[in-house]
């Protein structure tokens, strides 16, 4: 073999090595940058969830609170938003014993019209549900200002 071609080989060889280092170099810069990525989105997932869970611990409580300390809202519709904001926010606690009570009041009342279909009711029938609802919050009185004590204290959503 002449050493031209020896040379020329070598050359091409390095020139292979070369070439391989840098497409493995910006393959590796390239993983880099998707791994960083990956972890901002997953940093920001976890931040939109710790903020969303933050968001449903105050409205629960809020909520309780104003079961306890507002007349406008009364039991029932307290028990429909409570029902709502637990399971989003822990549905295990509806699971518990102690507070059944919002998913009863929550079931047995769920038959009646809110908002825009409330107010297109005709007075008699809206009579007849308000009759029903004090039926309901006199029965689960006690127990709905137990829980909303509890929950307005911020206790079992820790």
């Amino acid at each position: 073999m002449s050493t031209t071609l020896i040379y020329g080989l070598t050359a091409l060889g390095v020139l292979a090595i070369i070439v391989l280092s840098v497409v493995i170099h910006r393959q590796v810069r390239q993983a880099q940058a998707r791994k960083a990525e990956q972890a901002r989105r997953e940093a920001a997932a976890v931040a939109a969830l710790e903020e969303r869970h933050q968001y449903l611990q105050e409205s629960i409580r809020l909520v309780a609170g104003a079961i306890l300390h507002d007349d406008k809202m009364t039991l029932t519709e307290g028990c429909i938003r409570l029902k709502v904001l637990l399971e989003n926010y822990r549905p295990q606690l509806l699971q518990q014993e102690a507070y059944a009570v919002i998913t009863e009041v929550h079931d047995k009342t769920s038959h009646i019209p809110i908002k825009d279909e409330w107010q297109a009711l005709p007075k008699k029938l809206k009579r007849s549900y308000q009759q029903e609802m004090q039926a309901l919050e006199q029965e689960y009185e006690t127990a709905v200002h137990g829980i909303a004590r509890e929950l307005s204290s911020g206790t079992p959503l820790q």
